[in-house]
């Protein structure tokens, strides 16, 4: 039985027909042993232990009847003989019982399908809304107690909302991301066919190249940080050498450096993280991609590995420093909110790369700073993971 209402009426149901069992049960008692019985004597002697907790001179008993006086009263007498109950009294008054039981508990059942009456108003409201409605409902007639339901409620469809509203930011977003390169993908395609000459082809194969390399970096970014959305990230955390991920990070940018005549350098000790290889890969390469890109030409970029302290507080820190021209002060927190780019940046970004770092690092637990880079100028970013107390010297 799942039905609220008829377990309530199921347990009213119960309540009387009980009460109306013990009446019934001592009207057969009654009958079957009559007025001069132990239930007669019980009450008797109960009545006489009443009496005896009294002032004496405040009680007269007489014909087994015991009655309080006021002081200096006296009880009037009378010889008529007390008259026994008969069982014909005793069975209307059975009769009334069950007629009263009966009254009472119609009264209930119309209370308790009143007090059911808005959750029904409640469901039909829900029933007549549409797929994207999210309203918060009306808690105005609402009874006390389904109060707090209905704001927790009320509280769901309004994370539920923002949930909708940055999925749809999202995609809108990401559309409008993949349409730049994807169209200038096709001005290429074509402008490497028109070209007569065997340069001017190569020319625009290049350019074609670099603008795929582009997308299919945009692409990859897009996939990770939909899976993160999606809390589809791994839960094997394990102790993770830092420094060693970062070196074999390093090696996949070589190319990438040496185009814009980039030095990668490695530095500090071997410090251990408990994550997600995969992930702290993905942050990884973010950080250093973005410092290549938005540094100098023949420029520096460093990772560096360590424990730091913060109030009081031991942390391994993975940071990346460049020394490019930077990022304003003012700039420093909205550089990880998603498609954002920098005021004064010339690079070109997707606005995404450091917005997963910032999501990678809230998984693990970690913090994320951001500061001057190499020799004073420039732009880095640490990530600051609980320490693990299982560094290697």
């Amino acid at each position: 039985m799942k039905s609220l209402q008829w377990r309530m009426l199921a347990a009213l149901g119960l309540v009387i027909a009980l009460a109306w069992g013990i009446s019934i049960a001592m009207y057969i008692s009654y009958l079957h042993t009559g007025p001069s019985t132990s239930w007669r004597s019980g009450l008797s002697s109960l009545g006489d232990t009443l009496v005896k907790a009294l002032p004496d001179d405040w009680v007269r008993k007489q014909d087994d009847v015991a009655t309080r006086l006021p002081e200096g009263k006296q009880m009037p007498t009378s010889s008529a003989q007390p008259v026994p109950s008969e069982p014909g009294g005793l069975l209307t008054a059975m009769v009334l019982n069950t007629v009263e039981l009966a009254i009472v508990g119609i009264l209930m059942w119309w209370a308790v399908v009143a007090s059911l009456r808005p959750l029904r108003s409640l469901s039909e409201n829900l029933a007549r809304r549409k797929a994207f409605d999210s309203e918060p409902l009306s808690v105005k007639q609402v009874p006390d107690e389904l109060r707090p339901l209905i704001l927790a409620f009320n509280s769901l469809l309004a994370r539920v909302d923002t949930a909708m509203r940055a999925e749809r930011q999202f995609i809108a977003d990401a559309a409008h991301e993949l349409r730049t390169p994807l169209a200038a993908l096709h001005v290429q395609a074509e402008v490497a066919l028109r070209a007569e000459a065997l340069q001017g082809k190569d020319d625009a194969l290049r350019k074609l190249l670099g603008i795929s390399h582009r997308t299919h970096r945009l692409a990859e970014q897009l996939l990770d940080l939909a899976r993160l959305d999606a809390g589809l990230h791994s839960t094997g955390l394990h102790d993770t050498d830092l420094l060693e991920l970062a070196g074999h990070v390093i090696s996949e940018f070589s190319v990438q450096a040496d185009s814009r005549g980039t030095r990668l350098l490695l530095s500090g000790t071997s410090c251990m993280a408990r994550c997600d290889v995969d992930e702290m890969g993905i942050l990884i390469r973010n950080l250093v991609d973005n410092a290549i890109r938005h540094g100098r030409d023949a420029g520096t970029v460093e990772i560096v590995c360590g424990d730091v302290m913060r109030d009081k507080v031991r942390h391994t820190s993975l940071e990346v420093r460049d020394d490019g021209p930077g990022v304003p002060g003012d700039e420093h927190a909205a550089i990880f909110a998603r498609f954002y780019r920098a005021s004064d940046s010339v690079a070109r970004g997707s606005g995404i790369g450091l917005s997963l770092v910032a999501a990678i690092a809230e998984l693990h637990d970690a913090r994320v700073e951001t500061g001057q880079g190499r020799d004073g100028r420039g732009f880095s970013i640490r990530i600051l993971f609980p320490h693990t107390g299982s560094g290697r010297d």
